[in-house]
C-alpha cells in the first residue's frame, strides 16, 4: 500500500475510533421523564422533537410512569434505548400517607416521580425533562458542563425575588425578610452529574413529603418545592434557553437578553399547554411570543405523528411477514 492510502485508511480509522468514542460516551448518558396515560401524546413529542434535534444521542431514555397501558408501553419502545420504570414503593407510600392529610396531591401525585431520577446511579449524567417540552435545539454542550446539578430559575428570580421558605411564597430578600430560598429553580429541566447521584440523597428527599412540609402553604408545588428545599444554595443556574417561558419573554430578554428564537428547549408550563385550546386563545392575545411557541409545538407534533404513523406501518409489516 503507499504511503498516500496508508495516510488516508489510518485517517478514516482514528474518524471511526473518535466516532465510538463519542457513542460509547453517550451511551452513558440518560433521558429521563414522567408520563401517565393522559399525558402519553405529549411525551412522546417531546421525546421525538429530543431525538430529531440531537442525533448524537445514544444513551437510555427512562421512562417513568405507573400503570401504563401495553400498547402505550409498546408504542414507547418505538425510540431506540427506551426503558420503562415504576416509582420505588416506598415513594408511592409516602405520596399515600400525603394525600390522606391532604388529599389534592391524589391527582397530581405523578408529580413526584421525578424524584426518582436521583437513585440512576449507572450513568455519567442524567437529563430530566418535563412531557411538556419541545426540544428544537441540539444541547449536545450541557452534557460537558463541570457541575453536580444544573438547572434554570423560576421566573420569580428575573423580578428580583425568592421563595419563603416555610410559605414558598415569592418575596423580597430584606433585613427583616432573611429566610429565603434564593436562586430558585423549576424544575421541568435539571441536569444531574454522577457524583451527586452517588450521594444517596434519594432517601432524605422522598422523607420531605409530608404534610408538615405543606403546613404553611395552599399551593400544589410538588417535586419543585422539595428540591428547591433540599438543594437549596446547591444548584447551578443556567440560562433560559434550557427553559424558556413564552410567558415571560419581555423579562427574559430584559435580564438576559435571549429572544424566543435563541431558546433550544421550550416549556409550556401550568395550565399553558399547546392542547388547552381555551388557554392557547386567552394567552396568545397577551403575547405574541405564545403564537410562535404553539406554533413550533404544532410544527413538532405534526413531525411526530408522520414518524409514528411511519413506523407503526413498518410494525404492522413486520409482523404480517413472521406470521407468513
Amino acid at each position: 500500500m503507499s504511503g498516500f492510502s496508508t495516510f488516508w485508511v489510518l485517517k478514516f480509522q482514528r474518524g471511526k475510533d473518535r466516532q465510538h468514542q463519542m457513542m460509547s460516551n453517550t451511551s452513558k448518558y440518560c433521558l429521563a421523564t414522567v408520563t401517565t396515560e393522559n399525558y402519553f401524546q405529549w411525551t412522546m413529542t417531546m421525546l421525538y422533537s429530543f431525538k430529531k434535534s440531537n442525533p448524537w444521542f445514544n444513551g437510555d431514555i427512562v421512562v417513568i410512569c405507573k400503570d401504563l397501558p401495553a400498547r402505550m408501553i409498546s408504542d414507547l419502545h418505538l425510540f431506540e434505548h427506551v426503558k420503562i420504570i415504576e416509582p420505588s414503593q416506598v415513594l408511592l407510600n409516602q405520596i399515600d400517607k400525603l394525600a390522606e392529610v391532604v388529599p389534592k396531591f391524589k391527582e397530581i401525585s405523578a408529580r413526584f416521580f421525578s424524584l426518582e431520577i436521583f437513585r440512576f446511579e449507572n450513568y455519567q449524567k442524567v437529563l430530566f425533562l418535563d412531557s411538556d417540552m419541545i426540544v428544537v435545539k441540539s444541547i449536545e454542550e450541557i452534557f460537558r458542563l463541570p457541575d453536580l446539578f444544573y438547572a434554570s430559575a423560576q421566573l420569580c428570580f428575573y423580578k428580583g425575588k425568592g421563595r419563603n421558605s416555610s410559605t414558598f411564597v415569592a418575596e423580597i430578600k430584606s433585613e427583616d425578610n432573611t429566610d429565603i430560598l434564593e436562586n430558585t429553580v423549576n424544575t421541568g429541566f435539571m441536569l444531574l452529574d454522577e457524583e451527586l447521584l452517588k450521594q444517596n440523597h434519594y432517601r432524605s428527599l422522598i422523607e420531605l413529603i409530608t404534610p408538615e412540609t405543606w403546613r404553611r402553604n395552599n399551593f400544589t408545588y410538588t417535586d419543585e418545592l422539595i428540591i428547591n428545599q433540599y438543594f437549596s444554595g446547591k444548584i447551578s443556574l443556567l440560562d433560559t434557553r434550557y427553559n424558556y417561558r413564552a410567558r415571560a419573554a419581555r423579562i427574559i430578554r430584559e435580564k438576559e437578553d435571549l429572544a424566543f428564537e435563541d431558546a433550544k428547549i421550550i416549556h409550556f408550563y401550568s395550565k399553558f399547554k399547546p392542547w388547552n385550546f381555551a388557554e392557547v386563545l386567552a394567552s396568545s392575545s397577551r403575547n405574541l411570543s405564545w403564537i410562535k411557541a404553539y406554533g413550533l409545538w404544532y410544527h413538532w407534533y405534526v413531525e411526530f405523528l408522520k414518524f409514528y404513523h411511519f413506523q407503526k406501518k413498518i410494525e404492522a409489516v413486520t409482523t404480517n411477514k413472521t406470521k407468513s
